[in-house]
């Protein structure tokens, strides 16, 4: 064949590759290329549903001509503003696909689906928020999504008129249509996993109890999250679904019914009603409390996602039985301590008032009890005063927020499937949030989210070459033991000479092993173990079954 002969094939197989017909239409997809020289094809903003304002997802319908799926233009609506270029929308239900080999139904790659973080208000599956580059080394397919967010895709009146969860089902309306169309690009839909840090990391939880998700998947990765983490469960829904009515039309109050609420609701725009919920008074603290627009329990209806306590779920075996990857960075709340008098400040309205030590989910109402409880969780992390001692402080931020939801996430589904626990503990040079705040903390420096550098390419800029060899180690460690377990269930199934372990044991009910990632990847036992105890000896003791979150 003569060169130029052969250059006009390249040239024709090139542009089919990027070509993709599924049952709705064909797709124009593009070649792209990361800065370590890998190359993938890449299919941007698929429509995968439509959303009408406070109803379930339907169907996305079919295009005529080629799909321009070669950019991310738009981003759902969410409690910030969306960086330009990009244009919010609620026709927003896209979804994108990333694979490393031409797109072939005769592929059977496996397919990790990633939900994006920002505690349910913010965020976005877009390229340039969650780049695949480091992915694209390991011989996987990975979808990202676009969900609902916020007042649209959380809000709920606590009845049917608007039952809440939209987002939850958007997310899992995503996950069927992979079933019918991921072999197309060459992924096979036996195969899937789910994946999340963050919001997205709960979402993963909340996609193994939500009903009718069962056989989407067969395997979850949570970074950081759960559904027993107390930011990601309100328990207040309707008084906030009455009081950005309220701040729409102030003649709207408590006497209102649902259906004038959502009448109102669906006559405003999406800005009017961003600016309304701007209003609503800061909880003291959401993350403790729950954040405004997040998950909710919905009434008993033939839409619902959820519609029993969470913690009650797991502990029955209610959710999926999946093996699972969970887990957590090493001091989640670190980021708090970054500015020390105000964090000293919010340390010593704890000491004055215990009672904030005492989380809604312990159900406790009367003032007496709660300032029992209130001290003998603050007696869990030091003797005195929680002000004096900062480090401890942090601890009880990190433990309340993440690790005692997550841990115990763990424990009770590891009577029903594999669960594999870890602490992401490498204190690498990738940017990140790294406040240097004094104390014995050890390893336990890494914050919240500082692991997704080691997993996704912000902007499009991150090149692990220019970092030390130890962050590209961690980084193709952490992507490797995720691959390894999209592809087989198994995390250690491949590459152990680059793991330097060959086994990671399960966690049991009674044998808590968890996996320390740091320079070297190192089995442990019983993380946590100073304080997680003692926090479920104060809950046995006070708070008020059912549980929700923990």
């Amino acid at each position: 064949m003569k060169i130029g002969c052969f250059l006009v094939l390249v040239f024709i197989i090139s542009i089919n590759a990027q070509l993709v017909t599924i049952p709705n239409g064909t797709i124009q997809g593009r070649i792209e290329y990361s800065k370590r020289g890998i190359s993938f094809y890449s299919f941007q903003q698929i429509p995968y549903g439509k959303a009408a304002r406070f109803q379930p997802p339907g169907p996305a319908e079919p295009w005529e001509g080629i799909l321009n799926a070669t950019s991310n233009t738009i981003v759902c609506y969410s409690q910030g503003l969306a960086e330009k270029p990009l244009i919010e929308s609620e026709d927003c239900l896209v979804l994108n696909i990333y694979t490393p080999k031409p797109p072939s139904i005769n592929n059977s790659l496996p397919v990790v689906y990633a939900m994006h973080g920002g505690g349910f208000v913010v965020g976005s599956g877009v390229f340039d928020v969650m780049g695949p580059h480091y992915w694209m080394e390991h011989d996987v397919i990975v979808v990202t999504i676009n969900y609902r967010l916020g007042v649209l895709g959380f809000l709920s009146t606590e009845d049917t008129v608007i039952p809440g969860n939209y987002g939850l089902k958007d997310q899992q309306l995503g996950l069927r249509w992979v079933q019918e169309n991921i072999r197309y690009f060459g992924g096979d839909p036996r195969r899937v996993t789910i994946f999340g840090e963050s919001a997205g990391s709960a979402s993963v939880a909340y996609q193994l109890l939500g009903k009718n998700s069962e056989g989407l998947f067969r395997g979850g990765i949570a970074l950081s999250g759960s559904a027993l983490s107390p930011w990601s469960y309100q328990r207040n829904a309707r008084k906030y679904a009455y009081q950005v009515a309220s701040f729409l039309n102030s003649s709207f109050d408590d006497s209102s019914t649902s259906e004038e609420i959502r009448e109102l609701l669906l006559r405003s725009t999406p800005e009017q009603i961003r600016a309304a919920s701007w209003k609503l008074p800061k909880i003291a603290d959401e993350m403790m409390e729950g954040y405004i627009f997040s998950v909710v329990i919905e009434p008993e209806h033939d839409g619902a996602f959820l519609d029993e306590p969470m913690y009650v779920k797991i502990e029955r075996g209610g959710a999926s039985r999946v093996p699972l990857i969970i887990g957590m960075c090493s001091e989640e709340s670190i980021w708090g301590a970054h500015d020390l008098v105000a964090f000293k400040a919010q340390l010593k309205t704890y000491d004055d008032n215990v009672t904030l030590f005492v989380n809604d989910n312990m159900h406790l109402t009367e003032e007496s009890t709660r300032i029992e409880a209130g001290k003998a969780i603050r007696s869990v992390y030091t003797a005195g005063l929680i002000q004096d001692d900062i480090a401890h402080g942090v601890k009880f931020f990190s433990d309340n927020n993440f690790a005692r939801g997550i841990i115990q996430h763990a424990k009770l589904q590891s009577r029903f499937s594999e669960v594999y626990f870890y602490q992401f503990s490498y204190y690498g040079k990738l940017p990140g949030w790294r406040p240097n705040v004094p104390g014995e903390f050890g390893t336990g420096r890494v914050n919240h989210i500082d692991d997704s550098y080691y997993v996704w390419v912000k902007n499009n800029e991150s090149n692990l070459n220019d970092y030390p060899e130890s962050d590209v180690i961690t980084s193709r460690r952490y992507l490797t033991l995720f691959a390894n377990f999209a592809k087989t269930m198994n995390p250690t199934s491949d590459f152990t000479d680059l793991l330097g372990i060959d086994d990671w044991p399960i966690v049991t009910p009674d044998d808590f092993n968890y996996l320390n990632i740091n320079e070297t990847l190192e089995m442990d036992k019983d993380l946590k173990n100073d304080t997680h105890p003692g926090l479920v000896a104060v809950y046995e003791k006070y708070a008020l079954v059912p549980y929700d979150t923990f």
